[in-house]
Protein backbone atom coordinates (compact mmCIF):
# COMPACT_ATOMS: atom_id res chain seq x y z
CA UNK A 1 0.00 0.00 0.00
CA UNK A 2 1.63 2.92 -1.07
CA UNK A 3 1.22 6.28 1.40
CA UNK A 4 1.30 9.74 1.02
CA UNK A 5 0.32 12.92 2.88
CA UNK A 6 -0.87 16.22 2.74
CA UNK A 7 1.40 19.07 3.69
CA UNK A 8 -0.81 21.59 5.09
CA UNK A 9 0.49 24.08 7.04
CA UNK A 10 -0.74 27.48 8.32
CA UNK A 11 1.97 29.55 6.83
CA UNK A 12 5.31 29.21 4.19
CA UNK A 13 7.58 27.80 7.39
CA UNK A 14 5.32 25.42 8.68
CA UNK A 15 4.32 24.02 5.00
CA UNK A 16 7.83 23.87 4.36
CA UNK A 17 9.06 22.15 7.20
CA UNK A 18 6.31 19.08 7.10
CA UNK A 19 7.02 18.80 3.85
CA UNK A 20 10.78 18.25 4.31
CA UNK A 21 10.14 16.63 7.34
CA UNK A 22 8.03 13.75 5.29
CA UNK A 23 10.21 13.32 2.30
CA UNK A 24 12.90 13.05 4.14
CA UNK A 25 11.77 10.42 6.53
CA UNK A 26 10.44 8.28 3.37
CA UNK A 27 7.25 9.42 2.19
CA UNK A 28 7.51 9.62 -1.69
CA UNK A 29 4.02 11.15 -2.66
CA UNK A 30 2.70 14.82 -1.69
CA UNK A 31 -1.04 15.32 -2.17
CA UNK A 32 -3.45 18.78 -1.78
CA UNK A 33 -7.05 19.09 -2.03
CA UNK A 34 -9.28 21.58 -4.06
CA UNK A 35 -11.88 23.75 -3.08
CA UNK A 36 -13.12 27.55 -4.45
CA UNK A 37 -13.80 29.52 -1.56
CA UNK A 38 -12.69 29.78 1.98
CA UNK A 39 -15.17 27.64 4.32
CA UNK A 40 -15.66 28.86 7.69
CA UNK A 41 -15.98 25.01 8.72
CA UNK A 42 -12.16 24.00 7.54
CA UNK A 43 -8.93 25.49 9.87
CA UNK A 44 -7.51 28.27 7.89
CA UNK A 45 -4.41 26.16 7.98
CA UNK A 46 -5.99 23.32 5.64
CA UNK A 47 -5.56 24.19 2.13
CA UNK A 48 -5.53 27.80 2.04
CA UNK A 49 -3.02 28.11 -1.11
CA UNK A 50 -4.11 26.90 -4.67
CA UNK A 51 -3.54 23.39 -5.63
CA UNK A 52 -1.77 23.14 -8.74
CA UNK A 53 0.34 26.27 -8.04
CA UNK A 54 1.78 24.64 -4.16
CA UNK A 55 2.27 21.22 -6.25
CA UNK A 56 4.33 22.63 -9.09
CA UNK A 57 6.65 24.57 -6.10
CA UNK A 58 6.77 21.45 -3.95
CA UNK A 59 7.51 19.33 -7.04
CA UNK A 60 10.36 21.82 -7.99
CA UNK A 61 11.45 21.77 -4.27
CA UNK A 62 11.85 17.48 -4.56
CA UNK A 63 12.67 16.17 -7.60
CA UNK A 64 11.77 12.63 -7.64
CA UNK A 65 8.83 12.90 -5.60
CA UNK A 66 4.62 11.85 -6.36
CA UNK A 67 2.45 14.81 -6.60
CA UNK A 68 -0.79 14.70 -6.89
CA UNK A 69 -4.24 16.53 -6.89
CA UNK A 70 -7.20 14.79 -4.60
CA UNK A 71 -9.75 15.96 -5.82
CA UNK A 72 -9.79 18.47 -8.31
CA UNK A 73 -13.86 19.91 -8.83
CA UNK A 74 -14.34 19.44 -12.82
CA UNK A 75 -17.69 22.06 -12.07
CA UNK A 76 -15.47 24.45 -11.02
CA UNK A 77 -12.59 24.50 -13.02
CA UNK A 78 -12.14 25.24 -16.83
CA UNK A 79 -11.14 22.13 -18.67
CA UNK A 80 -9.24 23.18 -21.21
CA UNK A 81 -7.35 25.34 -18.78
CA UNK A 82 -6.76 22.26 -16.07
CA UNK A 83 -5.71 19.97 -19.41
CA UNK A 84 -2.72 22.17 -19.69
CA UNK A 85 -1.81 22.51 -16.05
CA UNK A 86 -2.07 18.81 -15.77
CA UNK A 87 0.08 18.23 -19.16
CA UNK A 88 2.70 20.61 -17.61
CA UNK A 89 3.07 19.11 -13.82
CA UNK A 90 3.01 15.68 -15.96
CA UNK A 91 6.06 16.97 -18.32
CA UNK A 92 7.80 18.84 -15.30
CA UNK A 93 7.77 15.56 -13.24
CA UNK A 94 8.92 13.08 -16.06
CA UNK A 95 4.93 11.70 -15.45
CA UNK A 96 4.81 11.40 -11.68
CA UNK A 97 1.91 13.42 -11.38
CA UNK A 98 -1.59 11.94 -10.19
CA UNK A 99 -5.07 13.76 -11.27
CA UNK A 100 -7.80 12.71 -9.18
CA UNK A 101 -11.12 14.49 -9.84
CA UNK A 102 -14.85 14.68 -8.70
CA UNK A 103 -18.13 16.36 -8.93
CA UNK A 104 -17.72 18.24 -6.25
CA UNK A 105 -19.40 19.13 -2.57
CA UNK A 106 -20.37 22.44 -1.99
CA UNK A 107 -23.29 23.89 -3.71
CA UNK A 108 -21.85 27.79 -3.18
CA UNK A 109 -19.03 26.72 -5.14
CA UNK A 110 -21.41 24.95 -7.81
CA UNK A 111 -23.95 27.44 -8.01
CA UNK A 112 -21.35 30.53 -8.25
CA UNK A 113 -20.00 28.81 -11.14
CA UNK A 114 -23.56 28.40 -12.69
CA UNK A 115 -24.16 25.10 -12.34
CA UNK A 116 -27.62 23.84 -10.91
CA UNK A 117 -25.86 21.43 -7.69
CA UNK A 118 -28.25 18.82 -8.44
CA UNK A 119 -26.98 18.26 -12.30
CA UNK A 120 -23.40 18.18 -10.58
CA UNK A 121 -23.22 14.34 -12.24
CA UNK A 122 -24.12 15.05 -15.49
CA UNK A 123 -21.82 18.31 -15.56
CA UNK A 124 -19.02 16.16 -14.12
CA UNK A 125 -19.46 12.87 -17.05
CA UNK A 126 -19.24 15.46 -19.55
CA UNK A 127 -16.34 17.45 -18.13
CA UNK A 128 -14.75 14.30 -17.98
CA UNK A 129 -15.36 12.99 -21.25
CA UNK A 130 -13.75 16.84 -22.35
CA UNK A 131 -11.10 16.03 -20.63
CA UNK A 132 -9.78 12.71 -20.90
CA UNK A 133 -10.39 13.77 -24.93
CA UNK A 134 -7.95 16.70 -24.90
CA UNK A 135 -5.55 14.88 -22.50
CA UNK A 136 -5.27 12.29 -25.22
CA UNK A 137 -5.28 14.77 -28.46
CA UNK A 138 -3.24 15.90 -30.69
CA UNK A 139 -3.13 19.28 -30.71
CA UNK A 140 -2.38 19.33 -26.73
CA UNK A 141 0.47 21.67 -25.80
CA UNK A 142 2.29 20.89 -24.07
CA UNK A 143 2.70 17.55 -25.02
CA UNK A 144 2.26 15.28 -21.02
CA UNK A 145 5.43 13.31 -20.58
CA UNK A 146 3.04 9.94 -19.95
CA UNK A 147 1.77 8.85 -23.95
CA UNK A 148 -2.21 9.64 -23.19
CA UNK A 149 -1.89 12.38 -20.23
CA UNK A 150 -1.20 11.64 -16.27
CA UNK A 151 -3.33 9.17 -15.01
CA UNK A 152 -6.94 10.34 -14.11
CA UNK A 153 -8.49 8.84 -10.71
CA UNK A 154 -12.06 9.43 -9.79
CA UNK A 155 -13.01 10.19 -6.44
CA UNK A 156 -16.28 10.43 -4.88
CA UNK A 157 -19.85 8.34 -3.51
CA UNK A 158 -21.19 5.30 -4.93
CA UNK A 159 -22.10 6.71 -8.26
CA UNK A 160 -18.39 7.77 -8.76
CA UNK A 161 -16.96 4.31 -7.82
CA UNK A 162 -19.98 2.58 -10.45
CA UNK A 163 -18.55 5.52 -13.43
CA UNK A 164 -14.61 4.36 -12.30
CA UNK A 165 -15.72 0.51 -12.66
CA UNK A 166 -17.31 1.65 -15.86
CA UNK A 167 -14.32 3.46 -17.57
CA UNK A 168 -11.45 1.01 -16.46
CA UNK A 169 -9.88 4.11 -14.40
CA UNK A 170 -8.73 4.08 -10.57
CA UNK A 171 -10.95 5.05 -7.88
CA UNK A 172 -10.63 6.96 -4.60
CA UNK A 173 -12.91 6.85 -1.61
CA UNK A 174 -12.55 9.62 1.29
CA UNK A 175 -13.02 9.56 4.75
CA UNK A 176 -13.95 6.12 5.83
CA UNK A 177 -13.01 4.00 8.96
CA UNK A 178 -12.29 0.26 8.00
CA UNK A 179 -15.43 -1.03 9.06
CA UNK A 180 -17.18 1.90 6.75
CA UNK A 181 -14.76 1.14 3.95
CA UNK A 182 -15.43 -2.48 4.12
CA UNK A 183 -18.80 -2.65 1.93
CA UNK A 184 -17.30 -0.50 -0.67
CA UNK A 185 -14.22 -2.41 -0.95
CA UNK A 186 -16.40 -5.66 -1.52
CA UNK A 187 -18.39 -3.55 -3.83
CA UNK A 188 -15.51 -2.22 -5.67
CA UNK A 189 -14.19 -5.76 -6.39
CA UNK A 190 -17.35 -7.24 -7.59
CA UNK A 191 -17.70 -4.42 -9.94
CA UNK A 192 -14.27 -5.52 -11.17
CA UNK A 193 -12.56 -2.04 -10.08
CA UNK A 194 -9.03 -2.18 -10.47
CA UNK A 195 -6.62 0.43 -7.61
CA UNK A 196 -8.80 1.40 -4.95
CA UNK A 197 -7.79 5.07 -3.08
CA UNK A 198 -8.78 5.88 -0.04
CA UNK A 199 -8.48 9.51 1.56
CA UNK A 200 -8.50 9.80 5.96
CA UNK A 201 -7.85 12.67 8.37
CA UNK A 202 -5.47 11.09 11.00
CA UNK A 203 -3.69 12.26 14.58
CA UNK A 204 -1.62 10.38 16.86
CA UNK A 205 -2.93 11.27 20.21
CA UNK A 206 -6.34 11.79 21.20
CA UNK A 207 -6.81 15.97 21.77
CA UNK A 208 -8.87 15.92 18.56
CA UNK A 209 -11.13 19.45 18.22
CA UNK A 210 -14.96 19.18 19.06
CA UNK A 211 -17.08 20.32 16.74
CA UNK A 212 -17.13 19.07 12.67
CA UNK A 213 -13.48 18.77 12.96
CA UNK A 214 -14.48 15.37 14.73
CA UNK A 215 -16.29 13.65 11.83
CA UNK A 216 -12.97 14.25 10.03
CA UNK A 217 -10.52 12.28 11.93
CA UNK A 218 -11.28 9.20 10.65
CA UNK A 219 -8.08 7.32 12.78
CA UNK A 220 -6.76 8.69 16.01
CA UNK A 221 -4.66 7.31 19.07
CA UNK A 222 -1.53 5.71 20.08
CA UNK A 223 0.87 4.31 17.10
CA UNK A 224 -0.62 1.18 18.52
CA UNK A 225 -3.61 2.16 17.15
CA UNK A 226 -3.08 4.20 14.10
CA UNK A 227 -1.08 1.02 12.68
CA UNK A 228 -4.02 -1.41 13.27
CA UNK A 229 -5.85 0.89 11.35
CA UNK A 230 -3.55 1.21 8.54
CA UNK A 231 -2.89 -2.63 8.22
CA UNK A 232 -7.44 -3.01 7.98
CA UNK A 233 -6.98 -0.81 4.84
CA UNK A 234 -4.42 -2.87 3.03
CA UNK A 235 -6.24 -6.20 3.84
CA UNK A 236 -9.41 -4.28 2.97
CA UNK A 237 -7.60 -3.86 -0.62
CA UNK A 238 -6.54 -0.11 -0.72
CA UNK A 239 -3.40 0.52 -2.35
CA UNK A 240 -2.78 3.89 -2.07
CA UNK A 241 -3.45 5.70 0.56
CA UNK A 242 -3.50 9.86 1.35
CA UNK A 243 -3.36 11.08 4.65
CA UNK A 244 -4.03 14.32 6.04
CA UNK A 245 -2.37 14.87 9.42
CA UNK A 246 -3.29 16.45 12.51
CA UNK A 247 -5.70 19.32 12.74
CA UNK A 248 -3.10 22.23 13.22
CA UNK A 249 0.70 22.93 12.82
CA UNK A 250 1.61 21.29 16.09
CA UNK A 251 -0.51 18.26 15.59
CA UNK A 252 0.23 17.63 11.67
CA UNK A 253 3.92 17.46 13.04
CA UNK A 254 3.15 15.05 15.61
CA UNK A 255 1.59 12.94 14.37
CA UNK A 256 4.25 12.82 11.19
CA UNK A 257 6.42 12.05 13.79
CA UNK A 258 4.77 9.12 14.66
CA UNK A 259 4.08 8.05 11.71
CA UNK A 260 7.51 7.61 10.53
CA UNK A 261 9.25 6.84 13.38
CA UNK A 262 6.39 3.89 14.84
CA UNK A 263 3.98 3.37 12.57
CA UNK A 264 5.22 2.96 9.14
CA UNK A 265 8.05 0.54 10.35
CA UNK A 266 5.17 -1.54 11.78
CA UNK A 267 3.19 -1.72 8.76
CA UNK A 268 6.34 -2.73 6.61
CA UNK A 269 7.50 -5.47 8.99
CA UNK A 270 3.89 -6.68 9.46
Amino acid sequence: MRIGVSPYGSDRAATLGLTQAAVAGGIDTLWLGDGLFRRPDFAGWQGGMESFVELAWLAGRHPGVRIGITAAVLPVRDIDWLVRQAATLDQLTAGNFVLAVAAGFWADELEYRGIEPTARGTEFRRRLAQLQAELAGERLSPEPHTPGGPPVWLAGEAATMRLAARLGLPFQASRATPAELAPIAQQWADLGGGLLGHRIYLEAGTAVPDGEEVERHVLTGSAEQLLEGLTSYRTLGVGDLSIVLGHDDITARRTLDVLLADVLPGLAAA
